[in-house]
C-alpha cells in the first residue's frame, strides 16, 4: 500500500514538474513580441534623431549673409495686347516733335484711314527726337499698366545700317480698343534704360529736313 501510495506521489510531482516547464515556455513566447517591439522603436527613435540632427546641420550651413542675398521676386504688371506695325508701301511723315500718340476712329489723321479696323481698334504711335537714337529701328517689346492710369511701353532700339536718311526712330502698333485712352506713359529700353520722347525737340532740327 505505502509502495502504492509512493508511487502515486511520484507520478504527481512529475506532471507538476511538466506543467510548470510549460507554463513557463508560454511566459517566454509571450514576452518575445514585447521585446521585438522594444527594439523596433529603439530603431525608429534612433532614425528620427538622425533626420533631426541632419536637418539642423542644413539649416545651420545657411548664415546671415546668404539671408541677406535672398531675392524677392520682381513685380508683375497686367499687359496691353497689342501688334506692331510695319509700312511696306510708304510710311506717314515723321512728327514735327517727338512724343506718344493714340489715334481712335474719332481722332483719324489724314492717310491712316485703312491702317487699322478703327471699330475695334486704336492706333498707337511713339516717336523719340533723341539724337543718340538717330537712324535706330524700333519695336514695341510691353505695354505695361504700372498704375491705374500709367502705361510703361518697353522698347527695342538698335542701330539700322540701312537707314542713312538720320530719321528719328518710331514706331506704330495697334492696339484694342479704348485700352490707352487718358492714359499717360514712360518709355524704357529692354535694357531698363529711361527714354526721354524729345517732346520740344524739332524733327527738322535733327534730320536737317526743312520742317513741316
Amino acid at each position: 500500500m505505502k509502495k502504492k501510495y509512493l508511487s502515486s506521489l511520484f507520478y504527481a510531482s512529475m506532471l507538476l514538474l511538466v506543467l510548470a516547464g510549460c507554463s513557463s515556455s508560454n511566459e517566454t513566447k509571450a514576452e518575445d513580441p514585447k521585446e521585438d517591439q522594444t527594439e523596433v522603436a529603439t530603431d525608429t527613435e534612433k532614425d528620427d534623431a538622425e533626420g533631426s540632427s541632419e536637418e539642423k546641420e542644413e539649416e545651420e550651413a545657411y548664415d546671415d549673409s546668404d539671408l541677406v542675398e535672398a531675392v524677392e521676386t520682381s513685380p508683375v504688371y497686367p499687359e496691353v495686347n497689342f501688334q506692331n506695325i510695319n509700312w511696306f508701301w510708304g510710311s506717314p511723315d515723321r512728327q514735327s516733335t517727338g512724343g506718344i500718340w493714340v489715334y481712335t476712329s474719332e481722332t483719324i489723321p489724314s492717310g491712316y484711314e485703312s491702317t487699322v479696323d478703327w471699330e475695334t481698334k486704336d492706333l498707337l504711335l511713339v516717336q523719340i527726337n533723341d539724337p543718340k537714337y538717330i537712324d535706330h529701328s524700333m519695336e514695341f517689346k510691353a505695354l505695361q499698366k504700372i498704375d491705374d492710369d500709367v502705361v510703361k511701353i518697353v522698347v527695342s532700339l538698335k542701330p539700322d545700317d540701312t537707314k542713312t536718311d538720320k530719321e528719328v526712330a518710331r514706331r506704330y502698333a495697334s492696339v484694342d480698343k479704348d485700352e490707352l485712352v487718358g492714359k499717360k506713359f514712360l518709355v524704357e529700353t529692354v535694357e531698363g534704360d529711361k527714354v526721354d520722347v524729345g517732346l520740344n525737340v524739332k524733327t527738322s532740327e535733327i534730320s536737317g529736313s526743312e520742317e513741316e
